[in-house]
Order: structure tokens, then C-alpha cells, then sequence
């Protein structure tokens, strides 16, 4: 189960957006401002992030940048700002993908499906590991199982290895 961080700071549009991602089988977290984002980032591993870029303390386009400095976790800009500059803004800065609101949950649902499949061949292809929901990072020496990190000693991170 993919974990998806969504930053939103629409109430209303969080929790549908939350709900039908959760009801589509992702874990969902959601964040109201930048600030509570980085926290979230900080502490915890994300499959992807959806981001707004019209925040209350800040903008989506320096969150995403702060996000590609630190991790490679795959953004998907989900925002009103529709103008050709400000989409290949987005694009150019690493995000995956950029959908413009309105836009129909399908569609969204199709797009984050592709982002999650191209980052599963990126890290397989870096030398990852995946058995069933068990993925192996084999550069960052990662274990996760359904997107949940587990603590492993070197030793059973060796077994694992081994056995994988």
C-alpha cells in the first residue's frame, strides 16, 4: 500500500481528495500548510506526495524544491494555476506530474498509478529488491513492507538479502 502525503489547504477539497485515495487503497496523510509538511517529510517515508502550489505559508514550487534536496520522493502538482509557465515551472523543478483543478479523480487515480509504476522500475532498477509488499533499497540499506519502513538489525538485513 502506497503512503501519499497530500498538501491542501482546502479543507474540503483534503478530505475528498483523502477519502477517495483511501477508499482506491493508498494510505493517506494529510497537511494544511508547508510547515506541517516538512515536518511529516522529515519523519516519515512517502511513496508520493500531491501538492498545491497556493499555500498559506508558502508556495508548492519552493516546497517541491525543498522535498527533490532531501529525498526522491515523486511529487504531483494538484493545483488551479494553469498557465503554460506556471505548469513547466513545476515540471522543470522535478515534479512527476502536474494536474490542473478542476480535474476528475480518474484521472488523478490514472496518474498517480503511473508515477508509483515509474518509481517502482527506477528503484528496481538501481539495484532494489521487491518480494510481495517487502521492497529493499539496497543503496540507502531500506526495508519496507507495504510502504512502512522497518528497523532491521545488520545482521537480519543481511538474512533478508540473502534470502531476497
Amino acid at each position: 500500500m502506497a503512503k501519499i502525503l497530500v498538501v491542501e489547504d482546502d479543507l474540503a477539497l483534503s478530505a475528498g481528495l483523502c477519502f477517495e485515495l483511501d477508499i482506491s487503497g493508498y494510505l493517506t496523510v494529510a497537511s494544511y500548510n508547508c510547515q506541517k509538511a516538512r515536518q511529516l517529510i522529515k519523519n516519515e517515508h512517502f511513496d508520493l506526495a500531491i501538492l498545491d502550489v497556493n499555500l498559506p505559508d508558502g508556495n508548492g514550487y519552493e516546497f517541491c524544491t525543498w522535498v527533490k534536496a532531501r529525498c526522491n520522493t515523486p511529487i504531483i502538482f494538484l493545483t488551479v494555476r494553469d498557465e503554460v509557465k506556471d505548469i513547466t515551472k513545476g515540471l522543470d523543478m522535478g515534479a512527476d506530474d502536474y494536474v490542473t483543478k478542476p480535474f476528475k479523480a480518474g484521472e488523478l487515480l490514472s496518474r498517480i498509478r503511473a508515477v508509483l509504476r515509474r518509481q517502482v522500475g527506477v528503484r528496481e532498477r538501481e539495484g532494489a529488491l521487491r518480494c510481495g509488499s517487502v521492497f529493499l533499497d539496497r543503496e540507502r540499506t531500506l526495508v519496507t513492507e507495504s510502504g512502512r519502513e522497518i528497523s532491521l538489525t545488520a545482521g537480519e538485513y543481511r538474512l533478508l538479502f540473502y534470502f531476497m
